[in-house]
């Protein structure tokens, strides 16, 4: 990233809504309260400062009057102050239009006394419809005062300023910064009239706005008759029709303009738009010089308005270029032709202050290709103003494509400022991807980028399940020790670094509690070492057997079971250790995470036991991989084979245990303290914690309740974050015992890619939720909402982030929609994408070996790897399928380390 000319900055709007609660904020303590911990969260996460728009409806909701009255500031002293106690910066924004018309949530109208207030006060002498943009039809608009009126109402602004500065004094020092909204939606812009589906209209058909025009004319041509030569227009049509005719001109635009093509313009048009642009020019000038007149010299802050960049998210850059024109911004003969609008603007304003300008540019994330952007910021750098990137959609923060584009559009442009995220809410919601943003963006402030150079991809293979699966008597014999070290010596010679192997804890210490039996790892050991191949042990507290193209077969320590009830009185029967079913089955695959307090004590003797035998080794470990759950992975054994098997489906939920039940009763009562409480938020009627059961589940999932209910949501958000909690205490475990020797050895992780079910129309993402990765919310769906960055902030502590490698599977499968739904590729660059924002390294897996013999499987591989953010290098499972009668996957193996490495 090239290093900005000024500190960057991170600011986030207050939220949407904020200004509806200002009567009620200087009393209501349990919103200040609120309010406090939301700013102080997002000071930690690296906010600077906080956009306050300030309502003029809120200040002065009778008369004009009010906004002199210190009682109708006193909701907003209240917000500044709890803001400056958080030790954020404040910018006030004040917006001489009307805001959010697309959105109600954020809707700010002018005061209600606005229109008919000023017209009535100044009806004998200003046109009736002088206050309002309008267009050729006589419909006007109240999307923002026209400039052509704006001696009429300025000196009302200036009632609502001057209230302002009179009573926030005080916060000087910690308003670096004031917006001034200058037009709708808070933009410099005139408004885009659309009607009934129409083009957009030019609103300059007031009367007040028609006589402008007329004398603009007559002074740039010296006569009227001048005038309409250049034109060459009949002398008897009045300034009205002409400006029809330069409506029809621009009308022709959409379906004249092209990248490609240059624009042939009358006369007439760019007249017309000079002067319409200039309307612009002189608006800002005079919003800008009535702020700078009021401030005094004390404050030292800058002074900024808002650019857009581009006009909606949908529309062609063609159809973009035609907006702007609308919108009195650029008109230009040749697609990729500079525009002297921003010179010309700051030059004015630099005449009318000498306070510092920044300028806000909107709608970035959907700039990809517009001309006009890259125009701008280079005149701003030329100029030396800097500029802060502010993304006009809430949804940039959540959708990746969106947020990529707003952040790879300003990264190397050195005027940048800093960034302007809307809204406080939505950047602090873990239902979003909001969070992860603001740390990518403290990231970048501090010099760092999203793009780090990469080193060499990684390849490793993982090996059999247990060599002595290679001869049809399932005995380990030399003749097996032979062919894998030939195997070994081949993968090593074409660039494969690591061999990947489970050590089952049933094999090691199956037979009798704490007498490790290693032998057979210190065998395989021993081949790797001696040709120059790394191991990456994998600890499998999971059993071999049961799971997809398993041809071993080995349990957990049969030990277990009962030596935990023996310790324990208080477990009333083995399933009380085990996960249980929706349909009453139990799994022996993995004991339970319910169980974790007491079977823990186990798994960490078993990591010291194999950090004490193979410390000595350490230098050949490229990571210690520990086992989470069934299949060594994190999630619950939804689908595996013991319960409904028959895949694609759902899954079954696994949290029928005794100790489970007896969880989810304790997780209520500790979050809402009280049944009433309770009954509030969940809508259940109930008496006593002990009265709530889970939810139906083929009413929660088959009604789509799991998204929309709040028990629903209550109880799989239970259900996901009590997996999450088991493999980040486990995590912390081997963190703990890992130390010494390994200290340096990196931890890895897996996580399977629940591909299935992910389109599903009437139950989408329902697999990954009944297996523990994601939870619920109201818009889920097959796009990427941060579902699993959020699964990865609360996996991995902090402290680990620069040790913890996370596995992901699927990598080799593309979207098939049509087979279970599933959407396979999507969720590998989701992950990616959740990784680089986590700060996490990642590494890939193939879900199966099937898709190894077909071109395209590899093809989706080597797209993981090259996809930036995209993935370190991926494990092959497995080592056989390399070796079989079928020359494709050695053969695409090899191409594709030449080709990454």
């Amino acid at each position: 990233m090239t290093q900005s000319l000024y500190p960057l900055a991170v600011w986030l709007y207050a939220p949407a809504d904020l200004h509806r609660l200002m009567y009620a904020l200087a009393s209501d303590l349990s919103l200040q309260k609120s309010l406090t911990q939301k700013f102080s969260q997002a000071r930690k996460l690296g906010v600077d400062g906080i956009i306050v728009p300030i309502s003029w409806r809120i200040i002065a909701p009778f008369h004009p009057d009010n906004a002199q009255q210190e009682k109708s500031w006193q909701g907003y002293r209240t917000l500044f102050e709890l803001l400056r106690s958080t030790g954020l910066n404040i910018i006030p924004e004040f917006n001489l239009a009307t805001c959010g018309l697309s959105d109600v949530r954020q809707q700010q109208l002018m005061p209600d006394w606005f229109w008919g207030h000023i017209s009535q006060q100044h009806q004998q002498q200003w046109p009736q419809d002088s206050l309002k943009y309008v267009d050729n039809s006589g419909r006007d608009s109240m999307a923002a005062p026209s400039p052509w009126a704006k001696a009429l109402y300025l000196p009302y602004v200036q009632q609502w300023l001057s209230g302002f500065v009179s009573f926030f004094d005080d916060f000087a020092a910690h308003i670096p910064h004031i917006q001034i909204g200058a037009g709708p939606e808070g933009e410099l812009r005139h408004p885009l009239l659309k009607r009934h589906g129409k083009p957009v209209q030019l609103p300059v058909f007031s009367e007040l706005a028609v006589k402008d025009f007329e004398q603009h004319m007559r002074q740039r041509y010296g006569s009227k008759s001048a005038w309409y030569e250049a034109w060459q227009s009949q002398p008897e049509l009045s300034a009205r029709k002409l400006l029809k005719q330069v409506q029809q001109e621009f009308v022709g635009l959409y379906g004249y303009m092209s990248a490609s093509e240059p624009l042939q313009l009358s006369q007439a048009a760019k007249d017309f738009f000079d002067w319409y642009q200039g309307t612009l020019i002189q608006q800002a000038d005079a919003a800008v010089g009535l702020v700078d007149q009021l401030l005094p010299a004390s404050w030292s802050c800058s002074l900024g308005l808002r650019l857009p960049t581009t006009f909606g998210s949908q529309a062609t850059e063609q159809n973009q270029r035609v907006l702007a024109a609308f919108a009195g911004l650029q008109l230009s003969e040749q697609p990729n032709q500079d525009f002297d609008f921003f010179d010309s603007l700051v030059a004015q304003l630099r005449q009318t202050t000498k306070r510092d300008l920044c300028f806000s540019m909107t709608g970035l994330e959907h700039a990809k290709h517009s001309h006009r952007v890259s125009s701008w910021l280079r005149h701003a750098k030329k100029q030396g103003i800097p500029i802060v990137a502010e993304n006009a959609d809430v949804q940039a923060l959540a959708e990746h494509p969106t947020w990529d584009s707003l952040v790879q559009r300003v990264l190397h442009k050195p005027m940048l400022a800093g960034w302007a995220l809307r809204d406080l809410d939505s950047a602090l919601d873990k239902q979003s991807a909001g969070p992860f943003r603001l740390r990518q963006l403290a990231h970048l402030k501090h010099g760092g980028t999203p793009d780090p150079q990469h080193s060499r991809k990684i390849f490793r293979v993982m090996g059999p399940l247990h060599l002595k699966v290679a001869n049809q008597k399932l005995l380990l014999e030399e003749e097996n020790w032979a062919e894998f070290e030939q195997q070994i010596k081949q993968l090593r010679r074409i660039g494969v670094s690591a061999i990947s192997t489970d050590l089952w804890w049933g094999l090691i210490e199956g037979p009798q509690p704490e007498v490790y039996d290693w032998s057979y790892y210190d065998r395989m050991l021993e081949v790797l070492a001696a040709h120059d191949m790394h191991w990456v042990p994998i600890l499998s507290f999971h059993q071999a057997g049961g799971n997809v193209n398993d041809d071993f077969m080995q349990t957990i320590p049969l030990w277990l079971w009962g030596k935990i009830l023996v310790a324990n009185p208080e477990l009333e029967s083995v399933r009380d250790l085990q996960y249980v079913s929706e349909s009453g089955d139990s799994s022996m695959e993995y004991v339970s995470l319910w169980a974790d307090q007491y079977v823990l004590p186990y798994y960490r003797r078993f990591m010291a036991a194999f950090s004490k035998h193979y410390s000595a080794h350490a230098e050949l470990i490229d990571e210690i991989n520990i086992s989470l759950g069934p299949a060594g992975e994190l999630r619950y054994p939804s689908y595996n084979a013991h319960d409904w098997g028959n895949y694609p489906n759902r899954g079954t939920l696994q949290c029928y245990s005794r100790l489970a039940q007896q969880d989810w009763l304790t997780y209520l009562e500790q979050k809402y303290s009280t049944p009433a409480a309770l009954n509030y938020a969940l809508g259940t009627e109930v008496r006593d914690f002990t009265e709530m059961a889970f939810p139906e589940p083929d009413e929660l999932f088959n009604n789509k309740q799991y998204m929309h209910s709040p028990l629903g949501r209550e109880f799989l958000y239970w259900y996901q974050q009590s997996l999450v909690n088991h493999g980040r205490q486990i995590l912390k475990c081997a963190a703990d015992v890992f130390d010494g020797p390994m200290l340096h050895v990196p931890l890895g992780i897996k996580v399977p890619g629940i591909h299935w079910e992910v389109s599903d129309p009437v139950m989408p993402r329902a697999a990954e939720i009944t297996a523990g990765l994601i939870a619920p919310h109201a818009n889920m769906g097959p796009q990427n909402h941060g579902e699993y960055a959020r699964l990865l902030e609360d996996l991995i502590p902090k402290n680990l982030r620069n040790r913890v490698v996370m596995h992901f599977t699927c990598l080799e499968m593309i979207n098939k929609d049509y087979e279970g739904y599933s959407r396979a590729e999507d969720l590998v660059n989701w992950m990616a994408d959740a990784a680089a924002e986590v700060g996490v390294s990642l590494m890939g897996e193939n879900a199966l070996a099937g898709e190894l013999y077909g071109k395209q499987g590899w093809k989706q591989i080597a797209r993981a790897l090259e996809r930036q953010p995209g993935f370190g290098g991926i494990t092959l499972l497995r080592l056989q399928n390399l070796f079989d009668d079928h020359p494709l996957p050695m053969q695409q193996l090899k191409e594709l380390i030449n080709k990454e490495q």
